[in-house]
């Protein structure tokens, strides 16, 4: 009985340990930087423009929208989510009528002091490249970079 309990055991084993071999990992890397970029021919970094987070904060669910990011590059689209929560946050999404699975996102969070933090990203799994909004740490003006995807993914 033992020979055949072994025999059973080695055999799982062996079986498991074959499975595992056939897996192959993907990085995002790989995954990612093969795909088309949306952003290439803007600059690497620019400025929020003045009016962008009074806009945005402006509109309403289901509202079609037309909205200038930077010159030479304007997203239209509907809102799909605007929430505001209790502890300050207020979040709206607008996805592209022009580019299928582009979104939008901003967010805007008040704090109890009456300070202000906004997050904003424009991305698509269909792009390699994306644009993040980022406060400066030297000047504290917010301000787009564009990012390759495969840079914001941990592989």
């Amino acid at each position: 009985m033992k020979t055949i309990l072994s025999l059973f055991i080695f055999s799982l084993c062996t079986t498991i340990s074959f499975a595992q071999e056939d897996f192959k990992f993907t990085s995002g890397k790989d995954k990612h930087d093969t795909k088309p970029q949306l952003f290439k021919n803007l600059s690497p970094k620019f400025a929020l423009k003045n009016d962008f987070v009074y806009n945005m904060f402006s509109f309403k669910n289901d509202e079609q929208v037309t909205i200038t990011v930077t010159e030479g590059f304007v997203f239209n689209g509907k809102v799909i989510s605007k929430t505001t929560e209790s502890n300050g946050l207020e979040i709206i999404t607008i996805e592209s009528n022009q580019k299928k699975g582009l979104v939008l996102s901003l967010s805007k969070f008040t704090k109890a002091d009456g300070t202000v933090d906004y997050m904003g990203v424009i991305t698509s799994r269909e792009f390699s490249d994306m644009l993040m909004l980022e406060k400066d740490i030297v000047t504290g003006h917010y301000q787009w970079t564009r990012k390759n995807l495969s840079q914001m993914i941990a592989d």
